[in-house]
Order: C-alpha cells, then structure tokens, then sequence
C-alpha cells in the first residue's frame, strides 16, 4: 500500500511544478499545501524542516527537501505500477555530457560559489547545441535558482516532456546570460522509425 504523500508548495517554486509532475506519471496519489497561503501548513513544513525551501514532500514518516527523482524512486518503489504510470514515457535528454562543478574549477573560473554543472562535448542537433550550449560552459541556474549539481539539472529535465523548455543560466568567459533549451515534439512521420542508439 502507498504510504500517504504531501507535498508542500508555493506558486513561484521553480521545481515544483517538475515534482507534482513526477508523481503524477508515476501514478502517485498526493494532497498538496499551497504554503504561501496557507501559514497553517507552512508551520508545520517548518516544523519538519527547520526552513522554508520548498518543495518538501513528506512520504510516511519520511521527509525530503527540494525535488530529486532518484530519491522518490527510492521512497516509492510501488511508483509506476499504477494507472498513471509511465515507464514508457519518452525520456528527454540535453544531449551533452556533463559533470557538477568542483571547488577547484569554480575558483579557477572565478566563480563565487563551486555551484553549477560543467558541460562537456554537446552533441550536434541536440536540444543543448540548438540552445547555443558550447563545451566549458557552466550552467549556474535554473530560471531564478541556483543549480546545485548534476544530479539536479538531471531531476529537471527527466520532468520534463517534448514540447517544454527550459531557461537555464550558463557562466561564460567571465560573463553570465541566459539560454531556453527547448525539447521539441517528434515529427509524425519519425515516430514509428527505430531509434538510433547513441551515447549520452
């Protein structure tokens, strides 16, 4: 049986919307708590959490700040057995390689903090080479928020679905801007067409 799962969320939380869309594909069942209008309930995220990140989502007696697929697996094991599963579901890529960035790179960048994912070889045609990508670039946010690591960028994009897109934050020779990588829908005629399998 499911353990109960409540997930607490504000309307401006950049991964909030990516968390309540994983549990929908994987056919969780979930009540949620709008803490920005509810100071009931953002009492009690506190008092779970001793802060006011969100999203938090409370699986049992189980509590996880912030949106990280691979840890729901891990705390839903039942995910994706149920009617609203989507094990099939086309998963999208950034087509790149990619790695977090260490302490050592930052301070060589000159980066303030060593937050960020440090793009390796884009793959050409990709959504990240369509997105103007380059190799050495790294992508310090996810619209207004920081990005933490490669495990998090990861976490966005598998909540993402073809049609969608993302504004990303990259750091550049000195300079920061701003990149919308886009996950195009696939073309009718090319759905039935065997994939071709390639790395990354």
């Amino acid at each position: 049986m499911q353990p109960e799962v409540v997930i607490y969320t504000t309307p401006t939380c950049q991964y909030c919307p990516a968390a309540k869309r994983w549990l929908q594909d994987h056919g969780v069942a979930y009540t949620e708590y709008d803490v920005s209008r509810d100071p009931v309930r953002a009492t009690e995220m506190y008092r779970l959490t001793g802060q006011g990140a969100v999203p938090v989502i409370r699986v049992g007696g189980q509590v996880m700040v912030g949106f990280d697929p691979l840890q729901l697996a891990k705390l839903l094991p039942n995910a994706g057995n149920g009617n609203g599963g989507s094990a099939a579901a086309e998963k999208l890529s950034l087509r790149m390689a990619a790695q977090s960035l260490t302490p050592e790179k930052a301070e060589e960048l000159g980066l303030p903090a060593p937050f960020g994912v440090v793009v390796g070889p884009v793959h050409k045609g990709g959504p990240a080479d369509a997105a103007g990508l380059r190799e050495g670039d790294v992508i310090v946010g996810i619209g207004g928020y920081t990005l933490q690591n490669l495990s998090q960028l990861q976490g966005v994009v598998a909540a993402r679905r073809p049609g969608d897109s993302i504004k990303l934050r990259v750091w550049r020779e000195g300079t920061e801007k701003e990149v919308t990588v886009e996950f195009p829908r696939p073309e009718p005629d090319a759905v039935a067409e065997p994939a071709t399998p390639q790395a990354g």
